[in-house]
């Protein structure tokens, strides 16, 4: 089984295109390590193919009718167990890194962390091998902390963190709405943005955080007072992050209000919104469920720390 050349815009972002095969088993072993790295689909162009050879792909999943053109044959990798196209939430920081987020990807292997100064994320494999795991010591240090899949066999020694936990909630329902109030945040901000996450404590917001999407806030008096914003980025997903509001200006409803215009900019570019939170911060989960993101069986991973 050969290949032409792909066409140069044939891979897109969460993407791995199929560019040489010569049976059925290399086009597995394609997929397979597509399928570890959470990424979003494996990709093909056929156009100087056999029938019989694409028939081939076709058995194994590969599927036709992609408007780039009727010679692409596409495996879609983001179905989940439960037959939602959720699978690569089950490692959002993986998906992110290997797809929309690359430009800001550290790697050592298949492991592949956010650059220091932009988030804490890391992404690792889904079944990672000895290699992978002397890959992530080495990338991140002794002591430091990351998430790790529900398939993830965690080596001796490698304890999961304590008090480190959450859950994710996905948006499918949420349409969200603009609102009139807020204001587009940018670098500029990213002085006064930092001391209002010091005074709320909505999680971690780096220097270089404000370059993964779009953040919006609200001043009151040229005081920013709540804001909300962009993060992790699956193929098909935004994560809704940052969420926060001075103590002074809560119960007025900005949180929520924020929350929407955030998923309102999602989905006007055809994502879905999904959020984490802290398995103890019963109150905002409580308010995203009320704003109609719903609880994620496969929730946030595990987190461990390396001894």
């Amino acid at each position: 089984m050969t290949t032409s050349a792909p066409v140069p815009d044939l891979v897109r972002p969460g993407e791995v295109a199929l560019t040489s095969a010569t049976d059925v088993d290399d086009v597995r072993e394609v997929v397979d390590r597509a399928r570890n790295r959470y990424l979003a689909a494996v990709v093909a162009d056929t156009t100087s193919w056999a029938d019989g050879e694409r028939r081939r792909l076709e058995d194994l999943g590969f599927r036709g009718g992609d408007p780039r053109g009727e010679a692409v044959r596409t495996l879609d990798l983001t179905i989940a167990d439960d037959g939602t196209p959720t699978r690569l939430l089950d490692n959002p920081s993986l998906a992110s890194l290997n797809g929309e987020h690359a430009r800001f990807a550290e790697r050592r292997g298949e492991i592949a962390r956010y650059q220091p100064d932009v988030s804490v994320w890391t992404g690792i494999p889904e079944r990672p091998t000895d290699q992978d795991w002397d890959d992530v010591r080495a990338l991140l240090g002794s002591g430091a902390v990351f998430g790790v899949g529900a398939s993830a066999v965690v080596p001796a020694g490698w304890n999961t963190a304590p008090g480190a936990g959450g859950v994710q909630l996905t948006g499918e329902a949420i349409e969200g709405a603009p609102d009139p109030e807020a204001i587009e945040l940018t670098p500029d901000d990213v002085p006064e943005i930092l001391e209002l996450i010091a005074r709320t404590k909505p999680g971690p917001f780096l220097p270089r955080t404000i370059e993964l999407g779009r953040y919006i806030g609200v001043r009151r008096e040229g005081r920013l007072i709540a804001m909300a914003g962009e993060r992790l980025h699956p193929p098909g997903w935004t994560e809704i992050s940052a969420v926060c509001t001075d103590e002074a200006f809560r119960g007025q409803g900005l949180g929520r209000r924020l929350v929407l215009a955030v998923a309102h900019g999602i989905r006007e570019r055809g994502e879905v919104p999904l959020m984490h939170a802290a398995a103890g911060n019963t109150g905002a989960i409580g308010l995203y469920r009320h704003l109609g993101f719903r609880l994620r069986d496969r929730g946030a991973p595990r987190f461990v720390r390396i001894p």
